[in-house]
């Protein structure tokens, strides 16, 4: 949403086009039917705060997991009325053995809240209290820090060269229910790394039209990303079959859409149910236009229109 316009591209013939164009067609991070050489970004102003600033409000807080059904349920209604300025997610994991978590904790279930808060520091700690004050964080980590700090919180618990398994779903509402299922199956994972990241929608994205941008959901109001990660291959079995049954459980709630970005290789029907059929139409036609041959393929692929209906 941030971006204003893509001016300069290279299509799957190798010719370089200029444009000068904010429209819909020209959502070619998505739609991979060309290269971006040259963005244009609109004057946000929160995109400016974290992008100029560079300091924001963030960090996580953790919880011990006997508590994460609990936790979740405050996130879940807080989220509901904070301001556009933060952001973050709830993320159910392992405590990992290393500093700051303490001993009797680690390898066991944790739940954490990540912050960024992208106004004013001095007004974060107000927008914060209720967090802090519904249930005091058994290590609080959240402090002034650089946006790109933000960016690198979650590294740790995504260590280089391990296997890795992911899928996602947008959901419509998030109920007890679907709270209790969810912990419940996250404090059954068979591996001590990876993580179910809840994302927050609503706000400033939820304010621009659907059909404004390939990109949909904009009024889910909520995510789940199911990140399942270990390292001996005699153990892909049970992790995938543990994330599947997971994100399978949680389905009675979901949209049927998906976040492309959080999920691997799930076939051609999962790619259209993240655009639904009107926009998987018309990507797939653009997609004829700007790349006929089907060049950019090697991501979530959408096929050009005569291609696929081959």
């Amino acid at each position: 949403d941030a971006i204003k316009s893509y001016s300069a591209v290279v299509n799957g013939a190798g010719d370089l086009l200029v444009h000068k164009s904010d429209t819909w067609k020209f959502q070619f991070p998505i739609l991979a039917a060309a290269i971006v050489v040259l963005i244009r970004w609109r004057k946000d102003p929160i995109v400016l705060a974290v992008s100029l600033g560079p300091i924001v409000m963030g960090g996580v807080m953790f919880y011990q997991g006997e508590v994460a059904a609990d936790i979740a349920r405050f996130y879940r209604d807080f989220m509901q009325s904070a301001p556009d300025e933060l952001g973050g997610g709830m993320v159910l994991t392992v405590a990992p053995p290393v500093d700051p978590f303490p001993a009797a904790i680690r390898g066991k279930p944790v739940v954490g809240i990540i912050v960024c808060y992208a106004g004013a520091i001095e007004e974060a700690t107000a927008v914060l209290a209720p967090l802090r004050a519904h249930m005091t964080p058994a290590i609080d980590l959240v402090q002034p820090m650089t946006y790109l700090a933000v960016q690198k919180l979650t590294e740790g618990g995504t260590p280089i060269g391990v296997r890795n398994y992911w899928t996602t779903d947008f959901y419509r509402e998030l109920p007890n229910d679907a709270i209790e299922t969810l912990v419940n199956h996250a404090a059954q994972r068979p591996s001590p790394i990876g993580d179910f990241v809840l994302v927050p929608g609503g706000g400033a994205p939820a304010r621009v039209a659907d059909e404004a941008t390939a990109f949909g959901q904009r009024e889910a109001p909520w995510n789940v990303h199911y990140l399942t990660m270990w390292t001996d291959p005699a153990d892909d079995a049970k992790n995938i079959a543990f994330t599947k049954n997971a994100a399978a459980a949680m389905k009675p709630w979901a949209t049927g859409r998906v976040y492309l970005n959080y999920i691997g290789d799930e076939g051609e029907e999962r790619i259209a149910n993240s655009f639904g059929p009107e926009k998987m139409a018309r990507l797939m036609s653009i997609k004829a236009r700007w790349d006929p041959n089907n060049l950019f393929r090697h991501n979530q692929n959408i096929r050009p229109a005569a291609m696929a209906a081959e």
